[in-house]
């Protein structure tokens, strides 16, 4: 079994004196069911960005995990003096998530299917209203 990995770290951001902020890229995507492992359940979706579930982890001593689902960076939020063993932290959690869980995923499968459906229709619309300006060029000239 393929474990997902932190690859390096992206860009480290002070927000305050007491808070840290660490964006990690990590070897697989972070998926439907790697999320649930992330989370033992308790996450929360607060949005959504490229058509994807944005999400947000609470964890003990005011840690918090947020990114977009099916992406590879994660964001961590942590307080300062936690620093010292944030990254192993990170790492040790992450390392639970199957790099290949979601092949035989029926949640996947079907998160995938709605999403394909999703980009059609907008790509669709999208495409109708080029033609509609097609069209009215053609007959202005």
């Amino acid at each position: 079994m393929i474990t997902v990995n932190i690859i390096k770290v992206l860009r480290r951001d002070v927000l305050s004196d007491d808070y840290l902020s660490t964006d990690y890229l990590l070897s697989g995507q972070i998926t439907l069911e790697g999320l649930d492992i992330l989370s033992q359940g308790a996450y929360t979706i607060t949005g959504y960005q490229y058509l994807s579930p944005c999400y947000q982890i609470q964890k003990p001593e005011n840690i918090q995990i947020t990114g977009i689902l099916q992406s590879c960076v994660i964001r961590v939020t942590y307080p300062a003096y936690t620093e010292g063993y944030m990254k192993e932290y990170l790492s040790a959690l992450v390392t639970l998530i199957s790099d290949q869980q979601h092949a035989h995923s029926f949640v996947q499968t079907l998160y995938d299917d709605i999403k394909m459906v999703f980009r059609s229709k907008f790509h669709r619309r999208r495409t109708e209203k080029s033609e509609i300006g097609k069209r009215s060029l053609i007959f202005i000239e």
